[in-house]
């Protein structure tokens, strides 16, 4: 029961101790009684951190909605390569689904590299290459926005499979800027 007494105690003084130092900062007390009673006793780095923290300002959080869809990428130019075409990009980029379909494939290629392969449920079967990262697992689903590869040099491969023909360039850029809308 005295050691109960002693922790309540303790924790009054504590609490004083803040009050008083906070209504000396902000000049409700005249008197320099936190500083007189506290300075010989305080580790100057931890009670620094820990002033830092009591004395925070308001943040601002901000809040914004999700992107209702995504662009599945953005890039400078396209040129024709093998059965499908290479994209040229600025910066690493994620990509995302531009509908909701099942991932086929995730491997290397000799040609590609790192490639993914998806098939949509429009039918449609979209290959990427030269691929940094698969941010998810063969044989899952996607829904459309999903983040499904990361891009990160200023490659992208990319071949179209729709109605089991394979989209030419022109092509391929209509079907890129239309998944942007």
């Amino acid at each position: 029961m005295l050691s109960r007494k002693k922790w309540m105690l303790a924790f009054v003084f504590v609490i004083l101790f803040f009050a008083l130092s906070k209504f000396e900062k902000s000049d409700v007390l005249s008197t320099n009684y936190s500083t007189t009673l506290l300075e010989p006793q305080k580790p100057s780095e931890v009670y620094k951190k820990i002033m830092t923290w009591v004395n925070q300002p308001d943040e601002v959080i901000s809040v914004s909605s999700p992107v209702t869809t995504p662009p599945l990428i953005e890039y400078k130019s396209i040129q024709p390569f093998e059965e499908g075409a290479i994209l040229s990009i600025n910066d690493s980029q994620e990509l995302f689904a531009a509908e909701n379909g099942l991932i086929i494939f995730t491997g290397y290629t000799k040609k590609t590299g790192k490639t993914l392969s998806i098939l949509y449920d429009t039918g449609e079967t979209a290959t990427f290459g030269f691929l940094e990262e698969f941010n998810q697992l063969p044989y899952t689903t996607i829904n459309t926005g999903d983040i499904f590869a990361t891009v990160a040099s200023n490659l992208l491969y990319v071949k179209v499979e729709q109605d089991g023909e394979i989209l030419d360039t022109t092509e391929l850029v209509e079907w890129l800027s239309s998944e942007d809308e």
